[in-house]
């Protein structure tokens, strides 16, 4: 006679079934429509991240910019960083930090930059924005002795109780900065969408070529621009900030919120004329 299986054991069978339905879900089956007429991409396990576990992969990430403590007023805290569900959060919140840096008051923030810079690729994340002037934001970025270049793949103000357009906005932006000549370039296309952005999940991408710059919103091409200057290795970034001369300061009413992140993921391009670069 063969035994019955137990109500707990029955119950703590399903939930593994669930959650190995939920990682297999996650995991890469077709490309994303901006690679889908091409074989010369490689998804890049070591980069990209499902964000599954529950523990924070520090082998991959820093919990925090490590050369940056973040925008006055808000100062980034590795405690504002963490795993849930299977999702990346980053928590913004009105808090006054004892000793903090001068200029470093009011507000809490959080940063994830990766260990590893990379050179060309596509670069795509499943997120929902936070509703808060505090910012979400997806960005690659190098910085040295001469130059810094930035392309920035989203900005997002959330929330804004004084213009809600913002709340509509997604700033797809460029950066190349020289500093012995004082050369700066910074452009930026403020895409309008039809939805409040902190009200779904939405998913970022961006093509990065030697030749071309693309940015992608759920699969659609929002931004194309020529690749001029951005060909150096750069680390992957996901942070909040607070934008007190561009968008404004959170309104009293706004205590800030959670900008989360479903996953990320790297493909590099593998032909011999445009080859991304992993250092």
């Amino acid at each position: 006679m063969k035994k019955a299986i137990k109500p707990m054991v029955f119950v703590t069978i399903m939930l593994m079934f669930l959650v190995a339905c939920k990682s297999t879900e996650k995991l890469i089956g077709l490309k994303p429509a901006p690679l889908a007429d091409t074989k010369n991409w490689k998804y890049e396990p070591t980069i990209s991240d499902e964000f599954n576990g529950s523990q924070f992969d520090t082998i991959k990430w820093y919990d925090t910019n490590p050369t940056w403590i973040g925008r006055a007023p808000s100062l980034f805290r590795p405690s504002n960083v963490a795993l849930k569900d299977g999702w990346l959060v980053l928590t913004g919140k009105r808090e006054n930090v004892p000793n903090a840096p001068e200029g470093y008051h009011t507000f809490t923030s959080a940063a994830v930059q990766s260990k590893r810079k990379v050179l060309y690729g596509y670069f795509e994340i499943k997120c929902k924005p936070m509703n808060s002037a505090l910012s979400s934001a997806f960005w690659l970025y190098t910085p040295d002795s001469v130059k810094q270049e930035e392309i920035d793949i989203f900005e997002i103000c959330g929330r804004n109780d004084t213009d809600s357009s913002y709340e509509h906005t997604y700033f797809a932006t460029t950066h190349y900065i020289v500093k012995p000549e004082k050369l700066k370039i910074s452009d930026h296309v403020a895409h309008k969408t039809t939805y409040k952005l902190a009200d779904t999940t939405i998913v970022a991408g961006l093509k990065w070529t030697r030749e071309e710059i693309v940015w992608y919103l759920n699969g659609k091409e929002i931004r194309k621009r020529k690749n001029d200057f951005w060909h150096s290795p750069e680390t992957i970034n996901f942070d909040s900030e607070a934008f007190p001369t561009w968008w404004g300061l959170p309104s009293d009413e706004d205590n800030g919120g959670t900008f989360e992140i479903d996953y990320f993921r790297y493909w590099s391009q593998i032909n011999e004329s445009d080859k991304s670069y992993i250092n």
